[in-house]
């Protein structure tokens, strides 16, 4: 008996600036998880939701930004996620927003992430950040 695996769609946010002549991307490490890596804002598309929407409602929760500029599609990648025995299709979206060069955010959402403490900073990209999990999967085209 075939069952079908269903698909969750995610967004992913690379915020980015030009500071002295460097393009950055602003990173996060969560706190008490810091062993994961260089992460961004993202997550879940909820019900009825656009994507666009969804990225700017993201980066609101997880870091406070609500003035999000230039906003582009990058690109998107499916791949399957054993922990939601789900197939993941992400959509990586490039903007730029001001922010401080490092904040603390503590994430306000109706999810599992709600409360969780993200410490941020700007890394610059000519460093070719590696980011967790498939959260880099679009990142060159931000180069």
């Amino acid at each position: 008996m075939f069952m079908e695996i269903k698909t969750v769609s995610k967004v992913t946010a690379y915020i980015t600036r030009l500071h002295n002549n460097k393009r950055q991307l602003l990173v996060f490490k969560e706190q008490g998880y810091e062993h994961l890596g260089l992460q961004v804002p993202g997550g879940t598309v909820e019900e009825n939701e656009d994507l666009l929407s969804a990225v700017q409602r993201e980066i609101h929760e997880e870091a406070g930004i609500n003035d999000a500029a230039n906003i582009i599609l990058l690109g998107e990648y499916t791949y399957y996620l054993e922990k939601l025995k789900s197939n993941v299709k992400r959509y990586y979206f490039q903007m730029n927003a001001a922010c401080p060069d490092q904040f603390t955010h503590i994430v306000q959402s109706n999810d599992e992430d709600n409360g969780w403490i993200y410490n941020y900073h700007w890394f610059d990209l000519d460093e070719k950040p590696t980011l967790f999990g498939y959260l880099g999967v679009h990142l060159d085209k931000v180069l």
